[in-house]
């Protein structure tokens, strides 16, 4: 009796050794070392030597140049209401148009939505010690805005 092949959502027969491939790759992004494979004529990839904790390996000065910004910085996920996304938005546009010269090219830094909730945040956290109050709306009113509540 025969098993029956294997299908895939597009309907095709499963690539074979697309495991052994496959589970090498991932085995080498979690550090692991790679178990043995028949299929396999790749030799083991050499460790970095071990260096004591006072010595710094010399590294060429493009290896050594600072991180971009966005690397720096902690990724974290905000949900707001449209006409708050809409209003960044727009802002950015402007504060972006703004830094464009006469001759059209820009100078500074390009503001992006991120930039100015870094900054909105960082305001927020200046004015920490008048923040009070249970609700958003309490907490809008501590800060002198207007609740969202009586907004519209």
């Amino acid at each position: 009796m025969t098993t029956p092949a294997r299908r895939t959502l597009t309907g095709l027969a499963p690539r074979a050794g697309a495991d052994g491939g496959v589970g090498r790759l991932i085995r080498a992004n979690r550090r692991e070392a790679p178990e043995p494979d028949a299929a396999s004529t790749q030799p083991p990839v050499p460790s970095a030597p071990e260096l004591p904790e006072s010595v710094t390996p010399e590294l060429p000065e493009s290896v050594t140049q600072e991180l971009p910004k966005y690397l720096k910085l902690k990724r974290r996920e905000a949900r707001m209401f449209d006409e708050q996304a809409d209003a960044l938005t727009m802002l950015t546009r402007r504060l972006n148009a703004e830094r464009r010269g006469p001759d059209g090219k820009a100078v500074g830094e390009r503001i992006t939505d991120n930039t100015l909730l870094r900054l909105a945040i960082d305001l927020l956290l200046a004015r920490a010690d008048e923040l009070k109050g249970r609700t958003e709306e309490e907490l809008a009113l501590s800060l002198g805005l207007d609740p969202r509540s009586t907004r519209h």
